[in-house]
């Protein structure tokens, strides 16, 4: 049986990255992917888009500014970078941060798509994974496991054939043709389909936008606020107790689930160009805070949507021809997780070092770390890509006994 130092379980920016940093490393891993490619929220994918962190929070710069894998040497390739750097922007277009990260698994001889990891078991030297590929089982050993399976789409219970924003692209010609669309949530993801929907409708079409928020609300962009994202931060927050880590989470609203002010701004042009030779907007877009929505039930090609406003309880029904919800994710948990003796510290939650490693019963000779299921161990810099760079760069150090790379510790200026 083939041994490595360490297998990744899903290829998505932070297993991408991590695999990028190993590559100046003397640890032997690889990273197992089922699906065919790389992609990443293909369903998200909208032209004029952009990311909302620096060029340089890529998968590799902040820890190692000379790797190959950093996003300016892929635009140095590509006979991009004049260009980028005449744009004068410090942001990157979501549909180029996908190319990028096909670049850069490309060029991964490491990284293995096609392949499904169906288990994964303990032993007292490290891990044995079982791996699915074009019908055939192979086994391999491995001393360390590294999970990143990601995130999947949550739909509320009694949403009746609505369209999660994952899959807008998939369906965004559909909903461009239909008659009444409407939007459900609040952050980035409804904003960008409110005004990807918006800025096509016709004069007869209708496109409205509803969220439970009691308004909507502009990402958090200030220098100070941002000191969340810090190596310090993260330290302070996983050393707080399960309550106040639970208490303290509910305050991040604004930095996780905020919308970028740049594409408020131009929901808000693009709603006074249509109205500025005397229509409604009611004709055309109604924007509804402070609504919960209930039930979406669907029947002969229409959706009834059924809730009611938070404050003064009054009944809210509308019809629509079809409804798409932005409703959020949750970690995808692999189903040989339940075999593993993992210490849990509530329901779905596993109880995760300062260093990534999900803490388990007994003594093993390797470690399982992960990328997945850690917001409420290590708060909203879990999700932060920049942050992620950080993340791989400890998980190497732990893995190989040593510092590989060199952790930033540089204090911010806020006093947590």
């Amino acid at each position: 049986m083939e041994q490595v130092d360490f297998v990744a379980i899903g290829c998505g920016p932070y297993n991408l990255g991590l695999m990028a940093l190993a590559e100046k490393t003397t640890l032997r891993g690889v990273c197992y992917e089922q699906r065919p490619e790389m992609m990443w929220h293909e369903g998200m994918l909208i032209d004029g888009m952009t990311m909302q962190t620096h060029y340089l929070q890529d998968l590799v710069t902040v820890a190692d500014p000379t790797n190959e894998a950093s996003f300016l040497n892929y635009l140095s390739e590509a006979g991009r970078l004049q260009t980028f750097i005449t744009q004068e922007r410090n942001t990157i277009p979501r549909t180029e941060y996908n190319r990028y990260l096909r670049w850069v698994a490309e060029s991964l001889s490491t990284v293995k798509f096609g392949h499904r990891v169906s288990d994964v078991t303990a032993d007292g030297e490290g891990y044995v994974v079982t791996v699915e590929s074009a019908g055939e089982t192979i086994q391999i050993r491995a001393t360390h496991v590294v999970l990143g399976t990601g995130m999947t789409p949550l739909v509320p219970d009694g949403f009746e054939q609505v369209i999660h924003t994952s899959e807008y692209m998939t369906y965004r010609d559909v909903l461009k043709d239909k008659y009444r669309v409407a939007v459900v949530g609040s952050g980035q993801s409804a904003a960008e389909v409110f005004l990807d929907l918006l800025g096509d409708a016709t004069n007869e079409q209708r496109v409205d936008w509803i969220t439970r928020s009691d308004h909507f609300e502009s990402l958090e962009a200030g220098k100070l606020g941002d000191e969340i994202f810090s190596v310090d931060y993260v330290r302070y927050f996983h050393a707080l107790s399960y309550t106040s880590r639970q208490a303290l989470l509910k305050s991040f609203e604004r930095f996780r689930h905020g919308v970028n002010p740049e594409t408020m701004t131009a929901i808000y042009e693009t709603l006074y160009h249509r109205t500025a030779e005397g229509e409604s907007t009611e004709q055309q877009a109604a924007l509804l805070t402070q609504v919960e929505v209930e039930t979406i039930t669907y029947d002969w090609l229409t959706h009834r949507l059924t809730g009611k406003h938070v404050y003064t309880g009054e009944a809210i029904e509308r019809t629509y021809d079809l409804v798409v919800v932005a409703t959020g994710y949750r970690p995808l948990l692999p189903s040989w997780i339940d075999r593993l003796p993992i210490v849990w510290e509530a329901e779905k939650e596993w109880r995760v070092n300062e260093t990534y490693e999900i803490q388990m019963e007994g003594r093993f000779g390797g470690k399982l770390f992960t990328h997945t299921n850690i917001e409420h161990s290590h708060g909203p810099a879990a999700t932060n890509l920049g942050m992620a760079v950080y993340r791989n760069a400890i998980i190497l150090n732990e893995m190989a006994g040593e510092t590989l790379y060199e952790v930033s510790v540089q204090k911010p200026f806020t006093t947590f």
